[in-house]
């Protein structure tokens, strides 16, 4: 009877928690919706750009049937030449046309096609050259030649990742994750932790701005977050030879623009929990969405349109983004202004709200 009377207790105290009923009893039906609709390892808009002759017939046709796939989108900038696409970012793989154009060449009795495939994610980068291989073999069909007699022959190159090896792609992402986890937790469970032992009368009596008191709460975990990523940095790359090869001080900037929305969304989340339990659930429920909606596990192009959205607002997804390029390839200016001016925009916005939030009484 003891037993079932502390039964009783612990149902009824969580059930006037709503925070926790929702987490516990919501969250997972929501997410089971949302994850089995939007994550496929299937690969999909794969951004093709190409190098012709203009009037390379052949060319155009293998270039409109594999758009018209389903598989490869466009490339935004078709100025660039396809090196440069693919080494900046704007393109996910480039097809080379043989000197002359592919018509001419299959005229003269077969043709090599270059592939240049991006397998920085490696999960795309698998599938890309089967797809190609098969849109060319369609087309050439189609307008009558015997590949039988005729053949086509492909050279890729793999860049970036040449052998392909999954530990190239993951140890990246999991820099990039671990360091937003870190700060997660670090700081929502710091804050929450003042609110539950009640020991904010303190600092709300000091004479410090709200803004000063979270900045004082924030900064020594951003501290320790950088610490904690370097460590799994150089655990990745002494242990799994995981390459180097762009800027360190592009390295670093890239994380103080994640901790500008990284510390946001930490504090943001705090103003909504008042124990170091609620903390660490709602650390689990956000840290988890924005894991799979990242790009750091499953390609983010492959999500329906509304959630490629939410994948695009998400910090986590252009810190993994930045880390992997940096890491793996370099990145240009553009690429690192892009995606670390969306990381500090959004972390601006997150930050604004989570000060108008914030409590400067115990009332």
């Amino acid at each position: 009877m003891r037993i079932w009377g502390f039964f009783k207790k612990e149902i009824i105290s969580m059930l006037r928690s709503p925070a926790l009923v929702v987490a516990v009893l919501i969250m997972p039906a929501v997410q089971i919706i949302i994850l089995s609709g939007a994550l496929t390892l299937e690969a999909n808009n794969i951004r093709l750009a190409i190098d012709m002759e203009p009037n390379d017939i052949v060319m155009q046709k293998v270039y409109n049937h594999a758009i018209g796939s389903g598989y490869f989108i466009r490339a935004d900038d078709t100025t660039k030449d396809a090196v440069s696409a693919v080494q900046s970012g704007l393109a996910d793989v480039a097809i080379i046309a043989p000197s002359g154009g592919l018509e001419y060449a299959i005229a003269r009795g077969g043709g090599e096609i270059q592939m240049l495939i991006d397998s920085m994610n490696i999960l795309k980068a698998q599938s890309i050259e089967a797809y190609l291989q098969g849109v060319v073999v369609a087309t050439a069909a189609e307008m009558g030649f015997n590949l039988n007699s005729v053949p086509i022959q492909f050279s890729t190159r793999t860049l970036f990742n040449p052998e392909m090896n999954t530990k190239w792609f993951m140890v990246p992402s999991l820099v990039a994750v671990i360091a937003f986890i870190m700060l997660m937790i670090l700081i929502t469970t710091a804050i929450t932790k003042e609110k539950e032992i009640g020991t904010f009368e303190t600092l709300l009596a000091a004479p410090i701005s709200k803004f000063g008191i979270l900045m004082g709460k924030t900064l020594p975990y951003v501290l320790v977050g950088f610490v904690s990523m370097l460590i799994v940095l150089f655990v990745g790359m002494i242990a799994f030879n995981v390459p180097f090869v762009g800027s360190v001080v592009a390295f670093v900037l890239t994380f103080l623009a994640f901790c500008v929305a990284g510390t946001g969304m930490s504090v943001l989340l705090s103003n909504y929990t008042n124990t170091q339990q609620q903390a660490l659930l709602g650390v689990m429920i956000v840290a988890f969405f924005s894991l799979m909606f990242s790009g750091a596990l499953i390609p983010s192009e492959n999500f329906p349109i509304v959630l490629r959205w939410v994948s695009f607002i998400n910090p986590l997804t252009h810190y993994v983004f930045l880390v992997r390029g940096i890491m793996l390839k370099g990145t240009t200016f553009g690429y690192f202004a892009y995606h670390a001016g969306m990381m500090i925009i959004v972390g601006l916005v997150l930050w604004v709200i989570a000060i108008k939030k914030f409590k400067i009484t115990l009332n």
